[in-house]
């Protein structure tokens, strides 16, 4: 079987957002995830897609998970600047174990963009006087996505991109920074990612690379901080999903009933979580591109 394509839920789909934070990992999702990628690349009219490796769970899951069903890509380690030795060698272990390039095609997979970025940010300072953590991070971002969708227009590639609901939920990527043309899994838990990517290794001649990857500290490794977890403000990916499923069930209710006091307290409190402060402040990143309807002034 494979996945249909679906469109990201409205913020104020509580039922739908429920539904998606149910979603297990199971063998059969696996397979369902391998004939998505598959059949959209040939659908298509795509030869190949283009992947960055930063060393993570999600592009490593994705990464043995094409190279387990044969599906073509060209993968890049691509460090800029803040990236430990231990994200670039987790990240070269893995282009080096799951690779798979179409037969005609051996590109070098590492390149490190560390002077690029410190020209551009250099330039950038001259001209607004001032920058923060975050938003030197999101350059960084934005030059992985640059040269990533250089490679895919000089080889008839698509961009895939590696966020995850979690994610999602909590508006935590780069703008035309993080998220490619194809998104296989952000609407799947990253608890639910982290048992596919264990029962992947099941399959592989090599689980190593990806289970280094799994047991890693999850970091965009962007210098902003040193956990993602620590600026999403929980201990865990499991307790960010169910802050989430007790907030949507509340907003559910209200949708039909009229929240007593402890709801709309409860309600109130959950909104002042990292989590949910950062769901209600980031709908314009899940809405995409807004445009204007011109046909009302014709």
């Amino acid at each position: 079987m494979t996945l249909p394509r679906m469109n990201c839920p409205r913020d104020d789909d509580y039922a739908l957002w429920l539904e998606l934070l149910e979603v297990k990992a199971s063998g059969r999702l696996l397979d369902a995830l391998g004939d998505f990628l598959r059949d959209y690349l040939r659908f298509s009219g795509r030869k190949l897609y283009v992947l960055g490796l930063s060393g993570g769970i999600d592009s490593s899951f994705l990464a043995a998970l094409l190279h387990s069903r044969g599906i073509p890509y060209l993968g890049f380690v691509l460090p800029v600047a803040t990236n430990s030795p231990e994200e670039i060698d987790r990240g070269r272990r893995v282009c080096e174990a799951y690779a798979s390039p179409p037969g005609h095609l051996r590109l070098s997979c590492l390149h490190d963009f560390s002077a690029v970025y410190d020209r551009i940010s250099s330039a950038f300072s001259d001209i607004c006087g001032s920058s923060s953590a975050l938003a030197e991070g999101n350059i960084k971002a934005r030059i992985r996505m640059l040269f990533l969708y250089h490679v895919a227009h000089l080889h008839a590639g698509c961009v895939l991109g590696t966020d995850q609901l979690d994610e999602l939920l909590t508006g935590f990527w780069t703008l035309h920074g993080d998220v490619g043309d194809v998104s296989p899994i952000q609407l799947i838990p990253k608890t639910a990612e982290y048992e596919l990517a264990r029962l992947l290794c099941l399959h592989l001649d090599d689980p190593a690379p990806l289970q280094a990857a799994i047991e890693a500290v999850p970091t965009d490794g962007l210098g902003i901080s040193s956990s993602d977890l620590e600026q999403l403000e929980v201990d865990s990916y499991a307790a960010l999903e169910e802050l989430f499923r007790e907030y949507f069930w509340l907003c559910l209710r209200a949708q039909v009933h009229e929240p007593g006091p402890k709801e709309r307290q409860r309600r109130a409190e959950l909104e002042r979580t990292g989590p949910v402060r950062r769901f209600l402040h980031s709908g314009h990143k899940r809405a995409g591109t807004v445009l204007a309807d011109p046909r009302v002034a014709g």
